[in-house]
């Protein structure tokens, strides 16, 4: 909470005032910013919102179509105060003033209409936010924005001792703009909160699909990131093989020898969880007895990591049985392997089934080793990776669908058998991506042959295995032949695909190309220049490495730098 002179919104005519800041602690302990108490205030009736006008609007200015305050009236220009209107302060956040902005107390509530005049569209919202300094350290809260009920914006849990964030979230197509600031859960004492500086960018036209972000500062990505995620206030979280749970924790997965790995949880500050595992850590062997493979030395270990919706994580890789396999081990919530999920937890498939069909003896086993894992709509598990032919030593992509149990899911056919693999390409030639569509359908994007050099095919595998259409051959970027690479592949909420890669447009190094596709393959003519569904998005930028898309659509690119661009 924070003390502050505020003046309350313009149109709102506030009948109850807030006696909340501006004193410091009792002598007998007791809070006086809130002391368990609330004093609600809520602003309804016949408000009618200024319109919006081309240009930047800043927030204070219009009017609320709704407002509620836990701690007296939501003051304008001011922190929150206390009980009565106007007691606040000047909005203070980490020792800057803010002129302009509003003072709330958790939990509150701010309504505004997006409708425009003069041709006006509302593009994109920005604020600053924090606890007021007027309470210290004290004081959590979480900010969010809504767009259409939707929400575009968390910041997690803030606190006195938290630094400044920037909200800069976009709104083009809605109708209304809500902010509210929760009390994180534990209470509303000292719960001031200031949304600084807040503002509506508003043009005459829409941003065009694919243009970048100007709005949006870029930022330098380190060069050896294996993974990227996208946290709730819209920082992008670079680093090595790890995921993110919900409340904010981190499994991070390391190979150490061949085979081993171990998956550490660690706080969000980075020091150790200690409940996880044992001793905040759990070992894992993927390739147990590979020494004895009479084989090349093969790369055992974890590839890549996910986190189901009940919190257990599922790692895949290279296995060991008689030759590498898909590997994939899935752990409890607390660390341990989860005993539900094949033996003890781990599962070992071999893609010999796979192979050809001929009148020969073949070796006994293939090669296969498993490079991603994404999650099905129904608690599938779809694991895609290599597999190498045993009588020929042709490689192909293949993608083997497990139940929740661990055991193979023989839906997926292959030739029509139901063995719960398929294979993707027919050959491989480079890099490949896989994502698992709302109704269980794959998309996938990958580097094929194409006039001598290596192009772009993104193809559609039904859930049972067919075959749903592709694109065909096509370049990345301005379409003469040119060395391509896929590099990340996203689905859109809508079902449009976004296609990322590097194109060896002759400079020192390749630059990024973004492709969006219509959800039946075609290109959209709606993103980028030219009707092409493509964007150069920046030249020898090392590619485009990762995708992530933003609650309010907006794509953010991580390159060499990290940038965001209009949907």
């Amino acid at each position: 909470m924070s003390c502050l002179p505020v003046r309350l919104l313009p149109a709102l005519s506030l009948s109850i005032w807030m006696l909340a800041c501006g004193q410091p602690p009792s002598a007998d302990g007791k809070d006086p910013y809130a002391n368990g108490q609330s004093y609600p205030w809520q602003q309804t009736g016949m408000l009618r919102p200024q319109s919006l006008t081309p240009g930047v609007n800043t927030l204070q200015y219009e009017t609320a179509t709704f407002a509620r305050n836990s701690w007296g009236p939501v003051e304008r220009n001011r922190s929150n105060g206390e009980q009565q209107a106007g007691d606040g302060k000047p909005l203070t956040l980490n020792g800057k003033v803010y002129a302009q902005g509003y003072g709330v107390h958790a939990g509150s509530e701010l309504r505004f209409s997006l409708q425009g005049t003069g041709g006006a569209q509302c593009n994109t919202f920005t604020a600053d936010i924090g606890v007021d300094d007027e309470v210290g350290s004290r004081g959590s809260v979480v900010f969010q924005v809504y767009g259409d009920g939707v929400k575009l914006y968390d910041s997690g849990l803030l606190t006195g001792n938290s630094a400044t964030r920037r909200v800069n979230v976009g709104v083009v197509g809605r109708q209304e703009l809500r902010l509210a600031v929760t009390d994180a859960g534990n209470g509303i004492s000292y719960d001031h909160a200031d949304w600084a500086d807040p503002r509506l960018n508003c043009a005459t036209t829409a941003p065009k699909a694919g243009s970048l972000d100007t709005t949006w500062t870029p930022q330098s990505a380190a060069a050896n990131f294996i993974k990227a995620v996208l946290e709730p206030d819209l920082n992008v979280l670079l680093g090595g093989l790890f995921v993110r749970q919900l409340d904010g924790k981190r499994l991070v997965i390391t190979n150490t020898t061949s085979g081993k790995f171990e998956v550490v949880r660690r706080f969000p500050d980075g020091t150790l969880d200690a409940s996880y595992g044992q001793g905040g850590r759990t070992v894992t062997d993927f390739g147990s007895g590979q020494a004895n493979s009479p084989y090349s030395p093969q790369v055992y270990g974890a590839k890549d990591a996910v986190l189901q919706p009940d919190g257990k994580l599922v790692v895949v890789g290279t296995g060991w049985n008689q030759l590498s396999d898909f590997a994939v081990a899935r752990y409890t919530t607390d660390g341990r392997p989860d005993s539900s999920f094949g033996q003890n937890g781990l599962v070992l498939t071999s893609l010999e089934p796979l192979k050809d069909l001929l009148p020969m003896t073949p070796p006994p086993f293939s090669s296969d080793d498993a490079e991603s894992v994404s999650l099905g709509p129904d608690g599938t598990l779809v694991v895609s990776g290599l597999y190498q032919q045993p009588e020929d030593y042709r490689t192909t992509r293949a993608v083997v669908r497990y139940n929740a149990n661990g055991s193979l899911d023989r839906t997926l056919l292959n030739r029509n058998l139901p063995l719960g693999m398929t294979t993707l390409t027919t050959s491989v030639s480079g890099s490949a991506q896989l994502r698992v569509e709302s109704n269980g359908d794959m998309i996938v994007a990958s580097n094929s042959n194409a006039n001598s050099y290596v192009g772009v095919l993104v193809e559609r595998i039904r859930r049972n295995g067919s075959r749903g259409g592709n694109t065909g051959n096509f370049f990345l970027g301005p379409q003469s032949p040119h060395s391509n690479t896929v590099m990340d592949l996203a689905l859109q909420p809508d079902g449009k695909i976004l296609v990322g890669g590097s194109a060896d447009l002759g400079g020192i190094s390749p630059s990024g190309v973004l492709v969006r596709l219509n959800t039946d393959l075609t290109f959209d003519p709606t993103f980028g220049s030219e009707g092409s569904g493509q964007v150069v998005t920046t030249a020898e930028s090392g590619g485009i490495r990762k995708i992530l898309i933003q609650p309010d659509g907006k794509i953010v690119a991580v390159e060499n730098a990290i940038r965001r661009f209009w949907p």
